[in-house]
């Protein structure tokens, strides 16, 4: 009887952390935009989310650090001790753990 308990509580908890993921990666390819469109406005990249107009805070959800003159870096945390990076030169999203 406690299988029919226990499975759909972790079926429930995979759910939810892949919508949180999903969710994390569409906020993630909105600051990527509007770093990219500051940019071509301004010739510059941005020194922070806040340049850009997005709320920058220690838990994030989303992080962005500038890399030099021209190279960028965004990410989130997935779980404990891993995290999803965009890297402006490779121009793709790579997981790490």
């Amino acid at each position: 009887m406690r299988s029919w308990i226990v499975l759909p509580v972790a079926l429930c908890i995979t759910l939810c952390s892949c919508l949180g993921e999903a969710s994390k990666r569409a906020i993630g390819d909105r600051v990527i935009a509007k770093v990219n469109e500051f940019r071509q406005q301004k010739g510059r990249l941005p020194s922070s989310l806040s340049e850009i107009g997005t709320d920058e805070t220690e838990s994030g959800p989303i992080y962005y650090e500038r890399r030099g003159d021209t190279r960028y870096i965004v990410w989130y945390g997935t779980r404990l001790g891993e995290s999803v990076t965009y890297d402006s030169d490779v121009g793709r999203w790579e997981a790490h753990n």
